[in-house]
This record gives C-alpha cells, structure tokens and sequence, in this order.
C-alpha cells in the first residue's frame, strides 16, 4: 500500500510546480480514510507553514539545497511540518523522510536529508526568528506568509488587525454546509447529521459540520442532493440578491455552482436562469452539481460575462457577479493562495472585474438589482472598485444591506474578515440600477 506520506510529498510537488489546487494525486483513492486524512493534513499544513519550514531548513544548510531538487525539497518540508506542528515523535519522522528519499532517485542524499532535519530539531527557533530585524518580514516568516502580503496588509489595515488575518488564515477552515431546499427541509438535514450539525447565527439553511470523519461524499444526504459545501458568507451572498419566483436572473462567473444552486432554492426553482461561465473545463463540474442539487433548466453559456456581445440584447431582473479575485480571505481553505498571488495580481484582477461589472449591469434591468462578491480582502477589489463603478454610472445605486449580525462597512457593504463568526472572509455590494 502506498505510504500516506508519500503522498503528501506528492501533493506539495504539485503545489509548488504548477498552478492547480491542492489535492492528493488519484492513487490516494485506494488508502482507508485516516490515511487519506492524515496524508491530506501533511500536505496542507506544510503548504500552510512554508516560509517557517524554509526559514528553517536553510538555517541548517551550508549551501541551500537548490529549489529544482522538488522531490528532497517537499520531503523535507512535510518531514518537519510534521516534527513541528504534528508532534510527531522526532525520531519517527526524520526516519520516514530518510527512508523516502532512500527509495527514490536522490538515494544518494538520505545522509543530508538526516543531518539537516536532526539539526533544525536541534535549534531554538524562537531565537532563530528573532533574529530577523525587520518586524514585517519576521511576521511573514513566523506566520509564513509572502512577504509582499504581510506588508501591504500591515500598511492598510495597521499591525493588529494584520496579525489577526495572518493569525485566521492559518486555522483549519470548518466543513459549513448548506441544506438544498429543492432536496429537503433544512430540519431533515440536520436530524440526519445529528449532533455533528451545528446550526450557522446568520443563514437559516447553513450548519457547520463537527467531528465527521471520511470524504463529504460518503455523508448521509449528499447522492440524494440535500446539501452543498458552502461557507456561510458565500451563502449570505445569494441572499442579498434575494431572487423572486419567475425573474429573469444571470450568474456571471457560475463555476463551480454553488451560489447558481442556491439562487435556484431561494426561490424555489422557478428562476429563468442563465449561468454563464468562461473557463470550459469547468462546465463539467458546473452541470454536475446542478444535476445532483436538482437544479433543472437552467441555460449554460460558456464565455466571459463582460464581452458586450456574449447574450446579445437580454436583459436580467437581478444579476449575481461572484468576479474571479485573489483569494485571499480563503487563505484557510486553500493555502496555496500565498505562493501563488504577487502584487501585481491585485491590480490585474482588478481591471478584470471592472471590466466584467461595467459588462454584466448594462444587462439589468431599469429598477433590477445586481450584487458584486469577492472572497478577496484587498480593497482595490472591493469598495474601490465599487466606488469607481458608481463614479462611472450615474443610473446606479448603491443599497445597504441590512440583515441582523451581518458584518458591514460604514457604505452599508458586507465585509467579513477570515473568521469572523466563523466566516470566510468575503465582501459583497447590493447595487440598484435606477435609470
């Protein structure tokens, strides 16, 4: 059987030499669920705690070990993650890691492997840190977050508010679920999951699910459809567009589905729904969750959702643009974010996003809403961007969203930081075309 911590290697391989998500390679399918998990939790958290283990590892190397070595570089990184952070005995884990790199092409350098992990082991980090004499750049590397991030949020949101993302962003992200109201009740979901469901404060068909052990596929309900996996501020979203039975409603950037569907429950499937969506590798996926969620008619146009041309002359009632961003209020969920943003990725998502929000509202109708989402935190994103829509489109308005608990701006916008009540972090705009 394949070791779990092989493929862990495996997996921050991928991370780190191209540009999907992370996720176990397709031999993981074979290994009982606690490996899977525990393979799972190396591979995140190793890619969650990078820049510390590297700030380490060369701490402990006459010459840096050079980065297209990947193989010996990810056993080394998922050795110590797991020393470290695990608590796995240090003995074992600098066995195993030896052991891997016996068995592979770099043979020959299992005695490096072990001198430079017995010697990180041996160091007092907290002395090692504290010798980094910029404070920005030692945060980044005890947080182990880029640099570039760190200080940017430090010069906009200030010191304390920036350790408290940095602080988030490394948590293990809670399973939230949301009951599929086209499926079930919400209260027949949750009888099922029993005590593991813990009601979400803001969203009456959300729950966090506790203490579930094995893939979200194999929970009770999930063939038959009565669920998703969405976190409670991407569920809010839906909401505040609050679609009405026989409108004619557009989803911008619909891949994967999950705001698509729940726009469909919220009013009871009797939507005239458009999704449209520009990457075609992810209308597989789109059209599977809409099968499975029983999602039924709607229209699927593959394209960008700001060419003037793509619907010709239709016009919506309300239209959802969930817009491509950064990403950095899912840190949580998917830590590869922090090795795969820089800075000029806020800039370039944020042309991408004007562009795509000046296309989707000439498609509202006069008296039609439209609600703008990011899961980014940057405000070049968010209330900027909206800002300069508004400045531009003198017919439009901006509507305060008003629901008991939800977090908003002084605008009346919704913003959550990353865990804040246990949200993603999220921003979202209701806006009003009024001529």
């Amino acid at each position: 059987m394949i070791s779990p911590r092989l493929l862990a290697v495996q997996a921050v391989m991928g991370v780190l030499r191209g540009t999907g998500p992370l996720e176990l390679p397709p031999t993981a399918a074979t290994l009982p669920p606690r490996d899977r998990a525990l393979a799972l939790e190396i591979a995140a958290g190793t890619v969650r705690h990078l820049a510390t283990l590297d700030h380490l590892l060369l701490a402990c190397m006459e010459r840096p070990l050079p980065e297209k070595h990947l193989f010996m570089w990810a056993v080394l990184r998922t050795a110590l993650y797991q020393a470290i952070y695990l608590r796995v005995p240090e003995r074992a884990a600098v066995y195993e890691a030896v052991a891997l790199i016996k068995e592979s092409r770099d043979h020959t350098r299992a005695g490096f492997a072990n001198g430079v992990l017995r010697s990180v082991l041996r160091l007092d980090r907290a002395t090692i840190l504290a010798q980094i004499a910029d404070p920005i750049r030692r945060l980044a590397v005890a947080t182990s977050y880029p640099e570039w991030l760190v200080r940017r949020w430090w010069e906009t949101v200030g010191q304390e508010k920036t350790q408290a993302r940095l602080t988030a962003g490394n948590q293990i992200a809670p399973l939230t679920i949301r009951a599929n109201t086209l499926a079930t009740q919400t209260e027949t979901l949750r009888a099922a999951l029993g005590e593991k469901a813990i009601p979400c404060a803001l969203v009456p068909e959300g729950m966090v699910v506790q203490g579930m052990e094995g893939p979200v596929e194999k929970m009770p309900g999930y063939a038959n459809g009565w669920f998703a996996v969405q976190d409670q501020a991407a569920q809010l979203v839906s909401h505040f567009l609050a679609p009405q039975a026989g409108e004619a409603v557009l989803d911008a950037c619909a891949a994967p589905g999950g705001k698509t569907t729940h726009l469909a429950a919220l009013a009871g499937g009797a939507l005239r729904l458009t999704a449209v969506e520009k990457d075609p590798e992810r209308i597989d996926r789109l059209q599977q969750n809409l099968h499975r969620l029983r999602v039924k008619e709607v229209e699927i146009v593959i394209g960008d959702a700001g060419n003037p041309t793509l619907l010709g002359e239709r016009q919506f009632d309300r239209a959802l643009v969930d817009v491509p961003c950064t990403g950095t209020g899912v840190i949580r969920r998917h830590p590869e974010i922090k090795w795969r943003r820089e800075a000029a990725d806020v800039v370039r998502m944020a042309a991408t996003q004007e562009r795509i929000l000046a296309g989707v509202a000439e498609r509202v109708v006069v008296g039609g809403w439209l609600v703008y989402a990011t899961c980014s935190l940057e405000p070049e994103e968010n209330q900027v961007q909206i800002e300069r829509f508004l400045a531009q489109h003198a017919g439009w308005q901006r509507v305060p969203i008003q629901m008991a608990g939800v977090p908003v701006t002084e605008q009346g916008d919704f913003h959550a930081e990353p865990g804040e009540q246990g949200m993603d972090g999220f921003y979202a705009a209701r806006l009003q075309r009024m001529a």
